[in-house]
C-alpha cells in the first residue's frame, strides 16, 4: 500500500526485492483481472506466493478513478510478451522501458 500511494498512477516492482523494474514487457496475470483495494492487493499477494510471477503492480484507470492491482510476469521478448499477453485474455502490455502501453 506504501509503494502504491507514493505511485498513485502505476508502477511495477519485483516480487521478491520490491525493487522498481526498468525494462522488458509486463503481462497482468488473467487470475488477479479486477483486483481492487484491500482485498485485492492479498489476492494478487497470494497468486504471486503460489505461482512464482515476476513482478506486482497497480494502475489507476483514469476514467473510473479505480485502482487496479495486478500479479505481473516480465517477458524480455515483445512477440513473447504479446503472446502471453492474448493467451491471458488482455487487451494491452506494458512497455516497462519506454513507459508506454501496447494495444493487442
Amino acid at each position: 500500500m506504501t509503494i502504491a500511494s507514493a505511485n498513485a498512477f502505476g508502477f511495477t516492482v519485483d516480487s521478491k526485492t520490491l525493487q522498481p523494474v526498468a525494462k522488458g514487457y509486463a503481462v497482468a496475470a488473467a487470475e488477479t483481472q479486477n483486483s481492487f483495494g484491500g482485498t485485492g492487493l492479498n489476492k494478487v499477494i497470494k497468486y504471486v506466493e503460489e505461482n512464482g510471477a515476476d513482478a506486482f503492480g497497480g494502475w489507476i484507470d483514469s476514467e473510473t478513478g479505480l485502482f487496479y492491482w495486478d500479479a505481473v510476469f516480465i517477458v524480455e521478448d515483445l512477440a513473447t510478451a504479446k503472446e502471453l499477453g492474448r493467451k491471458n485474455g488482455k487487451i494491452a502490455i506494458f512497455d516497462l522501458a519506454k513507459k508506454e502501453e501496447i494495444r493487442l
